[in-house]
């Protein structure tokens, strides 16, 4: 059990230690633990209120949970949580909190105004520590005597259950709620959930007793914290491998993994000492340790970004790290320029007007300083590495597309560009279209909304053949042509099974797209760099719709560069 196999830890088996640590300098942040709250015994789970002003503190030693002011950092009351209370969320209501009950197997209702607690729901045996919430208000709990994990909704009550390997501690999720991974201790293994799918898609071994870790904020990893071995593990959220380990500078026993609201750094809370340790996330190091209270177990980050709180169970402190960053200033704002290009895929190797020539060329002549591909985020690492080490690309969703690995790939051995990789696409949501669209399709019930989707699309590819737009880059590049995928693909298909699909959607999907784009863009915001975005020719339209909603880019057309390409003439 988590609270009771810690609580009897002696004191002595601790590695503490000798010297106070309270700052940490990474780069162009310093974290600096700045106050030491005392609360009733036994802290773990924290949540705040919606305006940061209050913090909650599930106190399992003392069936309490603490109210804090992140003001003043003072404790400022108490509410009684009967039994063993692990971890506290907000209500859908606002009006009480939602607390695991380690001891009694269940969810319980704790209203903020101390009427008195009663139970929510009852679960499987010791429920623990709940995850952060998906996009869309998920979040799920392990019972770690069960054997299984729950998953939350947003009006706080249980939908399904699946089950874990050995000793399941607390899990962390996608943004988009698809895959969900758990740490089982017992088996040294991750248990990964395809919750779309609704199936376990992998057990991961990773190193000795991993305990507990976190998604990176591009959901291109999960980084598990393996407490029997001192080390962390990244788990690619495609292949689901173990593709790096950190261990140079962990503390004992890392625990688990808190990411800082923006990513960058990684809070690793060392339960057998007195020490959380900085991750740098991208550089996969260990930049500094700070000194907390002893047997740090829960870390949680305050929604301003700007602190983290840290309970310790050893000495029942809440400590609050401040983190400070120097901005960087541009002494001009100027726009960013964006080239949509949109791609035919395997039409490239067989058109002659738009040839992977003629592909190298354009990007010669558009000269962009990053790339944003049609490649997901958690597969351009695989890909980059294949193409580094042997120039040749065996990715499994990169290969399928020759504009990368015939022409844009191997333009980094001439031209200065990032490729940014902005693609909404998972094989999980792959899946779940291929087969709801299979079901939709032999559902007799739904027979004249697949013929109206199998005439509007038979429509649009014989009107695009007939403006002569199938390979013809000057005509794919036209507000016609978008007017017409707009027509076949807003239509029928999107009107009647965007839903269905979930994540698939044409609406869905382009927006899932658009999201990264948008994340990079404003990640560049006033530098004045140039963009090149390369998705299918019929994602175009739904960019640029969006894209000139933006007041900091400038849309550059495709014409004057296909004018200056010599392969193009």
């Amino acid at each position: 059990m988590l609270f009771v196999s810690l609580a009897l830890a002696s004191i002595s088996q601790l590695a503490l230690q000798a010297t106070m640590n309270d700052q940490v300098l990474a780069g162009d942040t310093t974290f600096k633990v700045t106050a030491s709250i005392a609360v009733p015994d036994a802290p773990h789970g924290i949540c705040f209120s919606p305006d940061g002003r209050l913090a909650y503190v599930a106190c399992a030693g003392a069936d309490k949970i603490a109210v804090l002011d992140c003001t003043s950092n003072t404790l400022v009351g108490e509410l009684d949580a009967q039994a063993v209370p692990l971890d506290v969320i907000l209500a859908q209501s606002g009006d009480a909190l939602i607390a695991t009950q380690f001891r009694i197997d269940a969810l319980l209702r704790v209203p903020l105004d101390g009427s008195g607690s009663a139970v929510h729901e009852t679960l499987q045996r010791a429920p623990s520590l709940f995850s952060p919430p998906t996009n869309d208000g998920r979040r799920f709990v392990v019972c770690e005597e069960a054997k299984v994990v729950y998953e939350v909704g947003p009006d706080d009550a249980t939908r399904r259950s699946w089950t874990t390997a050995d000793r399941p501690y607390p899990a962390d999720v996608t943004k988009d709620g698809i895959l969900v991974f758990v740490p089982a201790r017992d088996a040294s293994a991750v248990t990964v959930i395809d919750t779309l799918n609704n199936r376990i898609a992998a057990r991961v071994p990773v190193a000795q007793r991993p305990q507990g870790g976190a998604m990176t904020t591009d959901d291109v990893n999960y980084i598990v914290a393996c407490g029997g071995s001192n080390e962390l593990n990244y788990i690619n959220t495609a292949s689901f491998e173990v593709v790096a380990t950190v261990n140079e500078g962990v503390g004992p026993r890392p625990f688990a993994v808190t990411l800082t609201l923006d990513g960058r750094f990684g809070i690793v809370n060392n339960a057998g000492g007195d020490t959380v340790s900085i991750l740098d996330v991208a550089q996969r190091r260990i930049v500094g340790n700070l000194t907390v209270g002893r047997m740090p177990i829960v870390v949680r980050a305050h929604p301003d970004g700007q602190r983290i709180y840290v309970a310790s169970e050893g000495n029942h402190t809440i400590s609050v790290i401040n983190i400070q960053r120097e901005q960087e200033s541009y002494a001009a704002n100027t726009k960013t320029e964006v080239v949509v290009l949109g791609m035919i895929h395997s039409g490239h190797r067989t058109s002659k007007r738009y040839s992977l020539d003629v592909v190298k060329d354009l990007v010669r002549q558009i000269k962009p300083d990053y790339i944003c591909a049609e490649i997901p985020p958690n597969r351009i690492d695989a890909a980059m590495g294949q193409f580094r080490r042997d120039g040749v690309i065996t990715e499994s969703r990169v290969k399928v597309f020759p504009e990368y690995v015939d022409a844009i790939f191997p333009l980094l051995n001439e031209m200065d560009f990032q490729i940014i990789a902005t693609a909404g696409w998972t094989a999980e949501m792959n899946d779940y279209r291929r087969r709801r669209l299979r079901e939709i399709s032999n559902d007799p019930a739904r027979a004249s909304q697949w013929q109206e989707h199998q005439a509007a699309t038979k429509r649009m590819n014989e009107t695009i053949a007939a403006m002569d737009g199938d390979d013809n880059p000057r005509a794919i590049h036209t507000d016609e042509y978008d007017a017409i995928v707009d027509e076949g693909l807003r239509g029928p298909y999107n009107t009647y099974f965007n839903d269905d699909l979930a994540d698939g959607g044409w609406d869905n999907i382009n927006a899932k797209h658009y999201a990264l784009i948008a994340k990079h863009l404003d990640s560049i915001r006033g530098q004045g760099k140039r963009v090149l975005v390369t998705f299918g020719a019929g994602h175009k339209g739904w960019f640029l719709r969006e894209l000139r909603r933006r007041d900091d880019v400038t849309l550059l057309e495709v014409g004057p560069f296909l004018d200056e390409s010599q392969a193009s003439q």
